[in-house]
């Protein structure tokens, strides 16, 4: 006898991802796309999912994540696909894996040096030349999610001008144009900044805009992690939305915060300077749910002190003359400003007795101020350290989280508790960004219904990346599909605790093939790079 479909999830409530109300239905699949959604008691499949008490929802989209460093280690992506996420936003921060170019792609490697460590030798860098080439790899080694790649500004520049401050002459202006205009017709999405991240925070906002207009000229968005977070955040976000005014590219706001105890107040400020601005420009902004963030150990230095290469750095950390003057910038400016005790070093693999301690404990320990700890500790470790960095108000996040343009990014790595990434430290957020905001801020302190939870998390981000295809529930659209337990999704992954696997993501599908079921990975890879126009 014919099957009517491929698969029929039945008695589920069905959040649809656009913000009405759920309804209990049916989804049939067929083919990779849901073939109808209703009532399908009578028709007949190959394969039944029982999801009675649960919520079928479309998968979710990490808007912000750095897991294309990591796929050519874990193609399966685990902690992000165990959260329910399909598809990820890749080339964040400025931070693309290519195009390096060639003549200075030792320098724009080193860029990635703490977040890889011994990952990296796993790293396709021959084909990392051109973005195509990369997503071409990527597609060859099939992936358990969806990648909708971006190009970064930072790479761009390592390429052109290595880590060399100052403005780019008229050919190297030329030239970062034409590899930016390249990664997009290979099918970037657009264009991403890390304006806290050498060499990208030595850019002018003028350099910016013209190379973000001739991203915007073939349709590209402007993805920003803007200049300042902290004591500059209003002025940083006002330089972002002018980028996009001038340069006629959608703007989005990766992972929003206010950092610093002294700039709480700034939040509410800056969420209304873009509702003011969102009435004449599109824009967007992504956050996630953790007073925490994560980088590496060195970023804690002034943007001067890492002009050049390594051994320049290493010259300066030894020297007495610019150590006083790096403390003496680091006390009024930075991600720190004086907060060591809010430093927690997560990860070291030169010095691996450093992780779990707070600086400033580490200092204490060795009878030294925390900058001189630093200095030294840098250069002990070929700045290999990664730190969580403690930083943002909770009421805040909770303020931020119910604001209508949010969306939800995890900025984290697709990462697995076994295997070759299994020793890599990280963030809770690669493990449990989703289910955080399902368990903790939508059920357990009711600050968001479940529909505008999943709204946030599918078809809002999906609006932002203009995928027709995904984010909602419809005839037609990608099987892309998430099935959790509304009463017992949660987060399980801690900071002292990182890796752990959340509660209650029961079934994960994309393009209609089981990749998670009862929580476990199922090792299956249908996922695809998604390219612009492609």
């Amino acid at each position: 006898m014919t099957q009517d479909y491929d698969l029929i999830i039945h008695n589920g409530t069905v959040v649809d991802g656009s913000g009405r109300p759920s309804v209990q239905a049916d989804v049939a699949v067929s083919r990779g796309l849901i073939a109808q959604i209703g009532d399908l008691s009578r028709s007949s499949s190959v394969t039944r999912i029982d999801a009675a008490g649960l919520v079928v929802a479309p998968g979710f989209i990490d808007l912000h994540s750095h897991t294309d460093l990591f796929l050519p280690a874990l193609p399966t992506a685990d902690s992000l696909v165990c959260q329910g996420i399909t598809t990820v936003v890749t080339g964040q921060c400025g931070l693309s894996p290519a195009p390096l170019g060639t003549g200075n792609c030792r320098r724009t490697r080193e860029l990635f040096g703490a977040r890889l460590n011994r990952i990296g030798e796993i790293m396709p860098w021959p084909l990392c030349s051109h973005l195509g080439k990369y997503l071409d790899f990527l597609t060859q080694i099939c992936l358990s999610v969806n990648v909708v790649p971006l190009v970064g500004q930072g790479v761009i520049r390592g390429a052109v001008m290595g880590g060399n401050p100052g403005s780019p002459d008229d050919s190297q202006r030329a030239l970062m144009r034409h590899l930016a205009e390249e990664a997009m017709d290979e099918g970037a999405f657009g264009i991403s900044t890390g304006l806290i991240y050498p060499p990208g925070s030595w850019s002018t906002t003028q350099e910016l805009v013209d190379i973000v207009s001739c991203v915007a000229a073939r349709g590209g968005m402007y993805f920003s992690h803007i200049r300042n977070e902290g004591e500059k955040l209003l002025e940083s976000i006002r330089e972002a939305l002018e980028i996009g005014r001038l340069s006629g590219a959608r703007v989005h706001i990766s992972h929003f915060k206010a950092a610093g105890k002294c700039n709480c107040d700034k939040s509410v400020r800056a969420l209304e300077l873009l509702d003011k601005a969102a009435e004449t420009q599109p824009l967007g902004m992504d956050m996630y749910p953790y007073t925490a963030g994560s980088t590496s150990l060195v970023s804690l230095l002034p943007d001067w002190a890492l002009q050049g290469n390594r051994s320049d750095l290493f010259m300066r950390l030894k020297d007495p003359k610019q150590r006083r003057k790096m403390t003496s910038d680091m006390a009024t400016g930075g991600l720190a400003q004086g907060n060591w005790e809010g430093v927690l070093i997560i990860q070291s693999e030169s010095r691996p007795e450093y992780a779990g301690y707070r600086l400033s404990d580490l200092a204490a320990q060795s009878g030294l101020t925390p900058e001189e700890w630093l200095y030294d500790a840098l250069l002990a470790t070929h700045c290999d350290p990664m730190m969580v960095l403690f930083m943002m108000s909770e009421d805040n996040r909770r303020n931020e989280i119910c604001h209508p343009l949010m969306a939800i990014g995890t900025d984290g790595f697709g990462l697995a508790t076994a295997g070759l990434t299994s020793g890599i430290m990280t963030h809770p957020r690669s493990f449990g960004t989703f289910p955080r905001i399902l368990g903790r801020y939508c059920r357990e302190e009711k600050l968001i219904s479940l529909e505008t939870a999943v709204y946030k998390m599918t078809g809002l981000a999906a609006s932002y990346l203009n995928l027709k295809d995904r984010g909602i529930i419809r005839e037609a659209s990608v099987a892309d599909l998430t099935i959790f337990n509304p009463k017992t999704v949660i987060d399980t992954a801690t900071y002292d605790c990182p890796k752990s696997y959340p509660k209650g993501i029961d079934t994960v599908l994309v393009a209609g093939q089981v990749v998670v079921s009862q929580g476990e990975h199922t090792g299956a890879r249908p996922g695809k790079v998604i390219r612009r126009n492609g």
